[in-house]
């Protein structure tokens, strides 16, 4: 039986009105446990009325994500509640009106119980770039997280809530779930409404949901995959129900990528190659393909150009004058701006901004930005190949255990081929889902799945059936 951490405690709020009490004190003492990690910006448990929820639970036998504890990435709208997208000039940000998806999840009355750490705005991939510290790996705290839904990853292997939302731009949420041994799901672009989530790059982002299994994904995605008509790119697609049509399947035909296993690490590679032959083992069908690898080394270059020229526009209205803290009282229309801008942004925000101005300047537009999105197409070629006569595709989560942050902040460690090559279903739009698959020494590791667009169902499916053959168990760290 598949696991779900979501039905088992709806079934136990049930029987016993008291376990939601329980479950909450053991999650206010994860919570503490990872003070340090800077996982959370800010907590929302001291407001809870847990005495409420313990009255309601007979209207609400069939609402699987009633009193469900989950937390959101900081750069998603909550009205009344700070956020601050990870950034010092939103840092007394208190929005007036929500997101469509936390509207959502609050219909279901699943209970917000914290706002996650992130790179600011979403603008980096390693959880090192927010301006209220570096979020460190709850397995190994000289570990990173990975970005940018680093808070998000990490909230769920702390055990610090059941499901959390984050977002993923170019592997945002499922590169950090592959270091921390959590379900990362990013599905098909414009499926979860983006209304009142903060913006990266409009054409890339999308909304992402992770968790400790396939089924608590499923249960959350029936709640927020709607049609949203505030939402310009939002999709109009029709589900059957993502829990109830959730089943394994008997015989899956996967593409592999030829030679990718000289970008991965010793230890990743012989661990990824070990998830393939238990999957051959199984009965499924493992097919060879091979890729223009000249086209996947500039993956990086095409993704910084589209995403920074989009953050820039996106970001233009952060003057601290119309929006934003404004932090000096000085005179003058442009040293306003300059002063809150060196103050307020990153330097890794401030170096994507940069690159998005210089792209898109009169005598480089051609040649950088309009370059880039005709190479746009070429990646998503790609894609179409790995797909062709096969179900999905399979990617090593990464190519190492989650690195050093010394390493990180030094240049030692840098992302290559085999980490960048999941950003193929951003370009492509399709919808792609990390999961773990066993323990290197004591970090997790895991792989990707991607299939075509809009078959959200069936990669759901696929991911069930390897959750079920990898059988991961999750090791929980005494943090006292």
């Amino acid at each position: 039986m598949a696991q779900s951490m979501i039905l088992d405690y709806h079934k136990k709020i049930i029987n016993n009105k008291s376990h939601i009490s329980t479950t909450f004190n053991e999650i206010k003492k994860n919570i503490v446990k990872i003070n340090n990690s800077h996982t959370f910006i800010t907590t929302t448990t001291n407001g809870i009325d847990i005495k409420e929820y313990e009255k309601s639970i007979n209207n609400n036998l069939d609402n699987l994500l009633f009193a469900v504890p989950y937390t959101l990435k900081d750069n998603i709208t909550t009205k009344d509640i700070l956020t601050t997208g990870g950034s010092k000039i939103l840092q007394n940000y208190i929005p007036p009106f929500n997101a469509t998806l936390y509207d959502l999840i609050n219909k279901k009355q699943a209970i917000l119980i914290g706002k996650t750490n992130l790179d600011e705005f979403g603008l980096g991939d390693s959880g090192t770039y927010s301006a209220f510290g570096d979020v460190t790996n709850f397995y190994d705290n000289r570990c990173i997280t990975g970005g940018s839904s680093s808070g998000s990853v990490n909230a769920i292997a702390a055990n610090t809530c059941f499901f959390s939302i984050g977002t993923d731009t170019g592997d945002s949420s499922r590169r950090p779930s592959t270091y921390l041994g959590v379900v990362g799901f990013k599905p098909s672009y414009g499926l979860i409404s983006r209304y009142g989530v903060l913006p990266y790059a409009p054409s890339l982002d999308t909304v992402g949901i992770i968790a400790n299994y396939v089924t608590d994904i499923a249960i959350v995605a029936d709640a927020i995959i709607k049609f949203d008509e505030k939402d310009y790119t939002s999709q109009n697609i029709k589900f059957d129900g993502f829990l109830k049509s959730l089943k394994p399947i008997e015989k899956i035909r996967f593409s592999v990528i030829k030679d990718i296993d000289k970008y991965l690490e010793k230890n990743a590679a012989a661990s990824y190659f070990k998830s393939i032959e238990l999957i051959k083992k199984h009965g499924h069908i493992i097919n060879e393909v091979e890729i223009d690898w000249a086209l996947v080394r500039i993956i990086p270059t095409i993704y910084k150009v589209i995403s920074c020229v989009e953050a820039k526009s996106c970001y233009a209205n952060l003057t601290g004058i119309t929006f934003g803290k404004n932090f000096d009282d000085i005179s003058g229309f442009e040293k306003i701006i300059t002063n809150n801008r060196t103050k307020g942004f990153g330097n890794q925000f401030k170096r994507r901004l940069i690159i998005g101005g210089f792209s898109t300047y009169k005598e480089n537009y051609h040649d950088v930005y309009k370059l880039a999105s005709k190479f746009r197409t070429l990646i998503i070629q790609q894609v179409n190949k790995l797909l062709a006569n096969n179900d999905a595709f399979i990617l090593p989560g990464t190519s190492s255990t989650a690195p050093l942050i010394s390493d990180v902040k030094n240049g030692k460690f840098k992302t290559n081929e085999a980490d960048d090559i999941v950003q193929l279903s951003n370009f492509a739009s399709t919808p792609s889902i990390s999961i773990p698959t066993e323990f290197i020494g004591k970090l997790p590791y895991g792989i990707n799945i991607s299939t075509h667009i809009n078959d959200d169902q069936k990669l759901l499916n696929i991911a069930l059936t390897l959750e079920e053959i990898f059988k991961f168990h999750k090791e929980v760290k005494n943090n006292d």
